[in-house]
């Protein structure tokens, strides 16, 4: 019997280098995915893609959003300090109670490009950005559960500090 069991997410905010951007409707977070190179050596029945654990591909950031209040400045050009928050029900199955849980998104990433979608009839007009996301951080009920810094080459993944195992090695 699990736990606990994650319904909904409540509610959510979004701040845009300091500004709260209000209408957002979504918000794609990114994948954390490592590179691969393909391993295929005598004796071996085939190719295995082997990923590189100390290095992370691209990672794009998009939000969705009905042009509300700060919106417009979601596609300004250059750096962005984005921070998403969100609220998410959960049930705690041995209690039986409902409860909640603090979730934060935090991102610094560069503007890169603004889709104006489909204009239907009955529907607001709505844009989408994308970032491309430079640091990525998620803290769940205040504990940072996923760090990731291209630029600085961390990668901490639940309290472990990946990237620094190699770095090590070089001291």
């Amino acid at each position: 019997m699990p736990k606990k069991v994650y319904n909904n997410v409540e509610d959510h905010k979004l701040l845009d280098n300091g500004r709260v951007a209000e209408d957002i409707t979504s918000v794609t977070i990114p994948d954390i995915e490592h590179p691969t190179v393909d391993i295929d050596a005598a004796g071996m029945a085939g190719p295995v893609s082997m990923p590189n654990q100390v290095k992370i591909n691209n990672m794009e950031l998009s939000i969705a959003h009905n042009n509300g209040v700060n919106c417009a400045r979601l596609s300004d050009s250059g750096k962005h300090t984005i921070e998403f928050r969100l609220a998410r029900q959960r049930y705690n199955v041995p209690k039986g109670e409902i409860e909640h849980e603090s979730v934060k998104y935090r991102f610094t990433c560069v503007h890169r490009s603004t889709a104006d979608g489909t204009i239907e009839s009955g529907n607001p007009i709505g844009s989408t950005e994308r970032y491309t996301v430079l640091r990525f951080e998620k803290i769940v009920d205040g504990t940072t559960v996923t760090l990731v810094d291209k630029m600085t080459g961390t990668i901490k993944i639940n309290g472990k500090d990946i990237a620094s195992t190699v770095q090590n090695l070089l001291n």
